[in-house]
C-alpha cells in the first residue's frame, strides 16, 4: 500500500561567540500557524511547542489523548533525568527536573514570522538562574518546504565562562499500537533502561535494523536507546503513515511513549542521555557526555 510520507530534518548549531542583539518585535502570546503547499503546522505559546503537523489534512503528531500531556517538547540544558533531580556544580548543588526548563521558557520574541517559517529568540535574562547559573541564547526555526518540517536551533553562550549543556528532541508521531514499525537504515544496539533507572546498570541489549512497536514493553515507562548509534535515518511506519526523521549528527535515539496501548510513539534525537549511576559524584560540567561552549 502507498504510504503518505512525511520528512522531517533536525539540526542543531552551537555557537561559540556572542553575537549582536536583533531587534525583536514581538512575543509570542497566542497559537503560530505554518502553512505550505503540503503541510500545515501549529506551535502553541505557554508552552512553546509544535501541537499539529498535518499532510492534506491527515494529522502525524500526537493529540495528547492519553496520560502524557505533551506533543513536541525540546530537552535542554539536559537529556533525560539527573539522579534525584540534582547536580553539583562548583561546590553548589543545583535542583531541575527532567529534561530541562526549556518548556518553562514564555518570553520568546519572534525575528521572522512568514506563512512557511518562524524564527523565535530567547536571552536568558537570570531567570532560571537558580537552577541554571549560566547565560545563554536560544534561536529557535520552524520551516515548511514541500514536503518537510525542518527544526533548527542556534545555541549561544553568552557568559563568559564555558556553557555546560545537552539537547535534545522529544517528538510524540501518531502511530498504531498493532502496525507501527520503527526502521534503521543499519542495524543497531538497542539498549533496554527499565522505567526510572539510570545508565550504570547492567541493561539487556540486542541488534536490529527495524521492529514491530508492540514487540517491546513499555509498561512501567522503560525506554529503548540507541547510545553512539550510527543510523542517519529512522523509519516510523504504520498502515496509514510513513514519517522519515533525518536525525544525522547526535549520537543517540531514545523510544519511548508512556503505555503500551497508546496511539503514539516518541523518538528522540539527543546529543546527551539520562544520568549514569558512576558519575553521580562528579561534577555536572565533567561528566564525559556534557557537551561545553566556550
Amino acid at each position: 500500500m502507498e504510504q503518505a510520507g512525511l520528512l522531517i530534518l533536525w539540526k542543531i548549531n552551537h555557537i561559540e561567540q556572542v553575537i549582536s542583539w536583533h531587534k525583536a518585535a514581538k512575543k509570542i502570546k497566542n497559537n503560530v500557524f505554518l502553512k505550505n503547499k503540503n503541510l500545515e503546522a501549529t506551535l502553541s505559546s505557554d508552552p512553546f511547542e509544535l501541537i499539529s503537523l498535518k499532510k492534506v489534512g491527515k494529522e502525524y503528531i500526537y493529540q495528547q489523548d492519553s496520560t502524557w500531556k505533551k506533543s513536541w517538547p525540546i530537552c535542554f540544558p539536559i537529556t533525560g533525568k539527573l539522579i534525584n533531580n540534582e547536580y553539583q556544580l562548583a561546590d553548589k548543588i543545583y535542583t531541575m527536573m527532567g529534561h530541562g526548563f526549556f518548556c518553562a521558557i514564555t518570553a520568546w520574541k519572534v525575528l521572522i514570522y512568514t506563512a512557511d517559517t518562524l524564527v523565535v529568540e530567547y536571552r536568558e535574562t537570570k531567570e532560571f538562574y537558580h537552577q541554571y547559573p549560566f547565560l545563554f541564547k536560544l534561536e529557535v526555526t520552524y520551516q515548511l518546504e514541500a514536503n518537510k518540517l525542518i527544526n533548527k536551533v542556534k545555541i549561544t553562550n553568552l557568559d563568559l565562562k564555558p556553557l555546560p549543556y545537552n539537547f535534545g528532541w522529544h517528538p510524540a508521531f501518531i502511530c498504531d499500537e498493532h502496525t507501527g514499525k520503527i526502521i534503521f537504515d543499519n542495524p543497531q544496539i538497542i539498549t533496554h533502561i527499565p522505567g526510572g533507572t539510570f545508565l550504570g546498570l547492567e541493561m539487556k541489549k540486542e541488534t536490529n535494523s527495524q521492529f514491530l512497536i508492540n514487540q517491546y514493553d513499555f509498561t512501567t515507562g522503560q525506554c529503548y536507546v540507541l547510545l553512539k548509534q550510527t543510523t542517519n535515518k529512522v523509519l516510523i511506519v504504520d498502515s496509514t503513515r510513513e514519517i522519515s526523521l533525518t536525525i544525522k549528527g547526535y549520537p543517540n535515539v531514545l523510544i519511548w511513549k508512556c503505555q503500551n496501548d497508546v496511539k503514539y510513539i516518541c523518538v528522540e534525537p539527543w546529543d546527551g542521555h539520562q544520568d549514569d549511576i558512576n558519575y553521580q559524584i562528579i561534577p555536572f560540567d565533567q561528566k564525559l557526555w556534557i557537551n561545553k561552549l566556550t
